[in-house]
């Protein structure tokens, strides 16, 4: 029986965290490997196919024609893969929660709180899978999701947790003092979420702003950093600089916070709602939302 012509595993696996994640730093982080290393495994993969499977001048991984014709097949391949090893180990899936959320939400907000869910539920491993798309539920890999909610999916369970608030930070050193001051500033878009200045702009009444320059990345949590350096002035949601802006780090120049036009849910499947540990990781979210006077909660 002749051989298989498969490419490499590790090679398949950097292309499809890449073409799925739509960076290669962000395919370096889940992988647990550099993003020098992404690279070099597509390009092998590249070699071996004789194609191009990447446009490398893109801001984002950015697939070719040929990329985009090669990924679904490999993506199905991985999934099916996934599903039958799951599958595999029944006893093990109501003893582990994999929690899909948003990167700057796991470390700004839900990481310093896991130990007390870990505490009150021994029983229950916690998975975080950190995500720099923060409103797509991706339930074939995630038992709940923390997500801010642009569209409501039919077969989706979708409970409020808080609002989200618009807020302008930037370092103490950058001297802002209306909005118009801004004109003259580099801001720090999220390309992801390249609306939100034009909504503050917009809710604060100010028009015919337009930057001289921008630099953009791809968190909000990046876009702080950027700003905590002197880089410009970034766009953060809700209390997720409170701490920066405590130690001094940051500031918000502009006492106005405006409302974005979506809000965090928590999210499931539907068929999975009723689950022991994913209904008991929702009462003690919502829990964490109401102790938080940072947060202001959603009221069903």
């Amino acid at each position: 029986m002749a051989r298989r012509d498969l490419p490499p595993l590790r090679a398949l696996t950097a292309f499809e965290a890449a073409a799925r994640l739509g960076s290669f730093r962000m395919a370096a982080g889940e992988l647990g490997i550099t993003r020098s290393a992404v690279s070099h495994q597509i390009k092998l993969l590249e070699q071996r196919l004789d194609v191009q499977l990447f446009r490398r001048d893109a801001r984002r991984a950015e697939l070719t024609t040929h990329g985009q014709s090669y990924f679904p097949a490999v993506r199905e391949a991985f999934d099916q893969i996934e599903a039958q090893t799951r599958a595999l180990r029944p006893a093990n899936t109501d003893k582990e929660l994999t929690i899909q959320v948003y990167v700057t939400v796991a470390l700004k907000w839900l990481i310093p709180r896991l130990h007390d869910f870990e505490r009150r539920f021994p029983d229950v491993k916690v998975r975080l899978s950190t995500s720099y798309f923060d409103w797509n539920f991706d339930e074939r890999n995630v038992d709940v999701g923390i997500i801010l909610a642009r569209t409501k999916l039919p077969g989706h369970y979708y409970r409020p947790l808080f609002k989200s608030y618009l807020v302008p930070v930037c370092s103490p050193k950058m001297k802002l003092t209306k909005p118009q001051d801004l004109a003259n500033a580099k801001l720090i878009d999220v390309y992801t979420a390249e609306e939100d200045w034009h909504i503050w702009l917009e809710g604060a009444g100010v028009t015919g702003v337009k930057p001289a320059n921008r630099l953009t990345v791809d968190s909000y949590i990046l876009a702080q950093e950027a700003a905590v350096e002197g880089r410009g002035a970034a766009m953060t949601i809700g209390p997720y600089a409170a701490e920066e802006i405590k130690l001094g780090r940051l500031v918000q120049p502009f006492p106005l916070r405006v409302p974005h036009k979506h809000n965090w849910y928590f999210a499931c499947s539907t068929a999975n709602r009723n689950k022991n540990k994913i209904k008991r990781f929702e009462d003690w979210l919502v829990k964490q939302v109401a102790a938080d006077p940072a947060l202001e909660a959603i009221k069903e």
